[in-house]
């Protein structure tokens, strides 16, 4: 195999060739990632989706039980005490009178706000527990529908937009990814390498589908490994520093990867360092003043504010690094459930590049990005929800996607030497990119997570029969004797945990075995969800 002693920019890469293959590529990733109908709604991403119109409609970034209802769970007073309720809006039906009376006159009282939104320090206002990245990276797409309409009033438009919003992101990632990859590649291969990422990895069926943190975070991660890749532009450092600083605005979790970048201009290449610092530096200020505004500390982020919560209800424990480290990395790599090798095993084509990366020394700018991609997935590894909770595939860990793509650079070259390892390299992709189709098209929120199922106790004793059909445990019942009742096999409840591992009982058998049904209700799914806006 030739070695080459630095990446240079290809022959076959001219500037026309090159920007015709990445509109196109662009293009095609957008048309697929819109083609999926509605937003894949989701609890995750209703702050983020109504970040935009709250800024430019109130003026603020913060939440209000006053002005948002929803977002909020309440007490309600009856006659045998307190009880729970919800509110879409204050003119709904509270004890016979408006929810806004029964408010006022303290018959209906908040109890607290939901996971997605954390108390700041100023009294009554309540911030996204996921930041404002994605948010606000959603402006320039809601924008000019907020010039004509109420979009908190058109709850389909509003999350329609989100998930534009975050489709465009994507579709920008697989550019960035693509111009990048064509100075050393040629056109060709770097558009395989961008479609590689954009069709098949996670980020086509979970960060497209909604406005969730993924999105964007990925975008700027890109941006930043663009400027770190092109070095002799003029300007690029800066804009490796801006690009990875945003990224953690997005995703608190890409500070792994700015560091890793940072620590290694630091050891490294620190002519470049200063040239990173002032990149970062302006977005840093403005992340740490939100911090020290919103929450009195330039150090706290919102997700650790309702963590420690949201661990004790799913697992009985508040350690939020609870999980065994071989635990999750096997859950992370290979649970047939969340396993990044079974939902894009295109991946191993990256970790061949991350370890060509580091015997090559014309590719050594790449290792930081591996070094960020493996802190990112030890730490996902000891998270207490390693799996992600209601998602499809490695949601969790999907933020390293597009470092695994750039990984990929130091090999495109060498897949194509050997036609078994192209025949290998196209097998791999193809079956990624149908799992991601299946996710992108099929994947319903609750069908695999957390399905119905009827079970049949009988009179004497014995396991319970499940069944997926209710006529069919009615018929059992009536043969065979036993009482008929119903049980939810939620994937967050302890107990049904070990489903995570089930080959037989996995979401893609689940899927492919159900198609007509998972995309009925994947349907009904989101139209109840925006019925309420989460």
């Amino acid at each position: 195999m030739r070695r080459v002693t630095r990446p240079v920019p290809s022959k076959d890469g001219a500037k026309k060739p090159r920007a015709a293959w990445g509109w196109l590529i662009t293009g095609l990733c957008c048309l697929a990632y819109l083609g999926s109908g509605q937003s894949l709604a989701g609890n995750d991403a209703t702050a983020n989706v109504h970040l935009a119109p709250r800024l430019l409609g109130h003026g603020t970034v913060y939440f209000t039980v006053r002005d948002n209802p929803k977002m909020f769970v309440f007490a309600a007073r009856t006659p045998y005490g307190w009880t729970r309720a919800s509110v879409l809006d204050w003119n709904a039906q509270v004890g016979g009178t408006s929810a806004r009376e029964a408010f006022e006159r303290g018959d209906l009282r908040m109890a607290q706000p939901r996971y997605y939104l954390v108390p700041t320090r100023h009294p009554g206002k309540f911030a996204s527990t996921f930041g404002l990245g994605a948010g606000l990276f959603a402006l320039p797409v809601m924008g000019p529908a907020l010039l004509v309409t109420d979009l908190e009033s058109q709850v389909g438009l509003l999350w329609w937009l989100g998930k534009v919003a975050a489709a465009l992101s994507v579709a920008a990632t697989v550019l960035l990814l693509f111009l990048a990859g064509s100075r050393w590649l040629g056109a060709r291969a770097a558009a395989v390498v961008a479609l590689a990422y954009g069709l098949g990895s996670c980020a086509f069926c979970v960060s497209s589908q909604a406005l969730w943190q993924h999105g964007p975070s990925e975008l700027f991660v890109a941006l930043g490994a663009y400027g770190l890749l092109v070095k002799e532009r003029r300007g690029s450092d800066i804009l490796c520093g801006f690009g990875f600083a945003v990224s953690v605005v997005c995703r608190p979790t890409s500070a792994l990867v700015f560091a890793s970048v940072g620590t290694y201009l630091l050891l490294f290449d620190r002519g470049r360092l200063l040239r990173f610092a002032l990149g970062a530096l302006p977005v840093v200020i403005v992340l740490m003043g939100y911090h020290q505004h919103a929450f009195g500390s330039p150090w706290v982020f919102g997700e650790m504010g309702v963590a420690a919560k949201i661990a004790m209800t799913k697992t009985g424990n508040p350690d939020v690094w609870q999980t065994p480290l071989h635990v999750g990395l096997a859950g992370l790599l290979l649970s047939p459930a969340r396993g990044l090798l079974l939902y894009s095993p295109i991946a191993l084509f990256s970790v061949w590049g991350a370890w060509r990366a580091f015997r090559d020394p014309a590719w050594k700018d790449l290792r930081p990005l591996a070094a960020g991609a493996v802190l990112q997935v030890l730490l996902a590894a000891k998270w207490f929800d390693w799996w992600g909770g209601w998602c499809f595939g490695y949601r969790v860990i999907v933020d390293i996607a597009i470092l695994l793509a750039f990984l990929s650079f130091p090999i495109a070259a060498a897949v194509n030497l050997r036609p078994w390892r192209r025949t290998v390299f196209g097998s791999l992709l193809a079956y990624s990119v149908g799992v991601q189709v299946i996710g992108a098209y099929v994947f319903d929120l609750e069908g695999w997570n957390a399905p119905v199922m009827w079970q049949v106790a009988t009179p004497d004793g014995s396991e319970p029969m499940r069944f997926e059909d209710e006529a069919r445990a009615r018929r059992f019942a009536r043969e065979h004797g036993g009482r008929v009742g119903s049980i939810t096999l939620n994937i967050d409840k302890p107990k049904y945990r070990g489903r995570l591992w089930s080959l037989s009982d996995s979401p893609l058998v689940h899927y492919l075995a159900n198609i007509s049904e998972s995309r009925a209700r994947r349907r009904q799914v989101i139209e109840r969800f925006l019925s309420s806006d989460g």
